[in-house]
């Protein structure tokens, strides 16, 4: 087997892996799996599988006789192995260029809730989708309630000092007084929270 390519400034670093498996594992700065069974540098390079966008090392363990399926994201080894926390709050990773797969040490950075909070609002995937949803409310013909509607719904009806009639609300917005219940117990569009 050709020896694995190590780039100039790579390191690789041994994980520890919470039970016993055939091989062992190293993640490099780079954010690249070698599975290995004396040195890395005789290892094989892995790729990886992708659960939505991010690259996770999927493997099975023997838990009292039965298989279990375990997985960890690679990012969150890069991380942890390479990236020093600032506090204790520090419990999310970031990818800075918002590429889920770019597991570079210097893509990423430890963040708080409210930090990931932020950095995610400015993603530009978040960006795009809340464009499309104007878009596609914007082209809704009044026939079908939209999310923006619903939202208009819900805070007319969680108002307490305007108590309207369903039939009114219903005549409003063009819907049965039905539907207006359903929206009020959380049976339809319980999805949206106000």
């Amino acid at each position: 087997m050709p020896q694995i390519r190590i780039y100039p400034n790579e390191q690789f670093k041994e994980i520890e892996i919470d039970s016993k498996l055939k091989l062992r594992y190293a993640i490099s700065n780079k954010g690249r799996l070698v599975s290995f069974t004396d040195e890395i540098q005789n290892g094989r390079l892995l790729k990886g599988s992708l659960t939505d966008g991010y690259v996770v090392l999927r493997y099975k363990i023997n838990k009292e006789g039965e298989l279990k399926n375990k997985q960890v994201f690679l990012y969150k080894l890069v991380a942890q192995y390479f990236i020093p926390k600032q506090s204790e709050e520090q419990t999310y990773v970031l990818h800075l260029d918002y590429v889920r797969n770019n597991d570079d040490v210097n893509n990423l950075r430890w963040a708080t809730r409210a930090e990931m909070l932020a950095h995610h609002k400015k993603s530009p995937h978040v960006i795009q989708s809340q464009k499309n949803l104007v878009a596609y409310n914007l082209k809704a013909d009044g026939r079908k309630l939209t999310s923006t509607k619903v939202i208009r719904i819900k805070k007319i009806l969680a108002n307490p000092e305007q108590p309207t009639r369903l039939k009114m609300i219903a005549k409003q917005f063009g819907v049965s007084e039905m539907q207006i219940r359903r929206i009020a117990s959380g049976e339809n569009w319980g999805h949206i929270k106000i």
